[in-house]
């Protein structure tokens, strides 16, 4: 089962994945503007797991006055996850040197991290909190879009298309 403050530990890994994720393709990209963008990337998962760090100080305050409440939604939040390590460890680096794989793994990272902000929005009382989390969801589905215009505007990659949650449906 996951505390409240546990959740905003998995929102912190998330973003670290992410800038993690968004540094090491920097790296290995040769395209200047798609290295540029990556390193962008890397800065607003920084923004964000600091937003989360926050957050998670504040919560941490409001938890230990409703401690059956931070149990509650741990225990709804444990069933609907399980197991998900939301890890880059089984990460191949050669996805990183193919900007279609790149483009297809980081929109998928960040739609898993948008779900998963998505079902932690339920949990968050406090109102700075809350604006913040939407504020971050917002970019989260912003960074999907770039991924996605970018991927559009390339022939070679708009062959890859990625569906949207949208059309999924």
């Amino acid at each position: 089962m996951f505390s409240v403050t546990e959740v905003f530990d998995i929102a912190i890994q998330l973003e670290e994945n992410g800038e993690r994720l968004y540094r090491m393709a920097a790296d290995q990209v040769q395209d200047e503007s798609l290295r540029a963008m990556l390193a962008w990337l890397a800065d607003e998962e920084a923004r964000h797991r600091a937003r989360f760090v926050e957050m998670k100080r504040s919560t941490k305050i409001l938890a230990a006055r409703e401690q059956w409440a931070d149990e509650a939604s741990g225990a709804i939040l444990q069933s609907v996850i399980g197991d998900h390590a939301f890890s880059l460890d089984d990460l191949d680096p050669v996805t990183l040197q193919n900007e279609a794989a790149l483009m297809r793994l980081a929109i998928e990272f960040e739609e898993d991290g948008i779900l998963f902000y998505e079902m932690i929005r339920s949990f968050v009382s406090e109102p700075d909190a809350l604006l913040q989390l939407d504020a971050i969801l917002n970019e989260e589905r912003q960074h999907v879009d770039l991924f996605k215009k970018r991927m559009a505007s390339n022939p070679s990659l708009a062959k890859n298309k990625v569906a949207s949650p949208a059309s999924a449906s």
